[in-house]
């Protein structure tokens, strides 16, 4: 029965008769065999490391100089540099527009701030449009007489309805185009 299989594989043509009796010789046991796993044997000695190497002390030669690269790397490096200059200098406009930006908006603010004309005791509502958003406004008798001649405007400071000059209002345009402003229009017969 144990040559079954050998019987089996001879038979086949998968094995040849050499190779059948060197597998049925029995193996030489090497007492240096290192123990299997699970048994612990405490009388085997730990293995000393290998032996380094003896590094050559010759001096090595010097390395090839490296390949030309083809026309299709050369094209794709100065692609790539020209893409990552125009990254750069597209970050640098950027971070110049927003500082910019930053100091209009300071500037516009200091406008608002010098120029501020509300009165914390008015009682008037004075009622207006941004958007569609219907917004009010606290005036007193005399500012509602000049919103109405657009004398006045009103624009927003942190969120909080800012009245001040028509003056003001046209220097901070010119500072800020995007900046909301509300100034009254009069409409003529004409334009109705």
């Amino acid at each position: 029965m144990a040559n079954s299989l050998l019987d089996q594989l001879l038979k086949a043509g998968l094995v040849t008769e050499e190779q059948a009796e060197k597998a049925s010789q029995p193996k030489p046991s090497n007492s240096r065999q290192a123990p299997r796993r699970g048994h612990t044997s405490h009388t085997t000695k730990r293995a000393s490391p290998p032996p380094k190497p003896q590094q050559n002390k010759e001096v090595k030669a010097p390395r090839p100089a490296k390949k030309e690269k083809s026309d299709l790397a050369q094209f794709y490096e100065a692609r790539n540099q020209a893409e990552q200059k125009e990254r750069r200098e597209e970050e640098q406009r950027r971070r110049e527009r927003a500082e910019r930006r930053k100091q209009v908006r300071a500037q516009v603010d200091a406008l608002v701030s010098a120029n501020l004309q509300n009165v914390d005791d008015a009682e008037i509502r004075y009622n207006f449009v941004v958007g569609e958003n219907i917004k009010y406004l606290y005036v007193t008798e005399q500012q509602q007489q000049d919103l109405a001649d657009s004398k006045l405007a009103i624009t927003f400071l942190a969120g909080k309805r800012c009245l001040i000059t028509a003056e003001t209002a046209q220097q901070i345009l010119a500072l800020d185009p995007d900046k909301l402003i509300v100034i009254n229009t009069a409409v003529t017969e004409a334009e109705s």
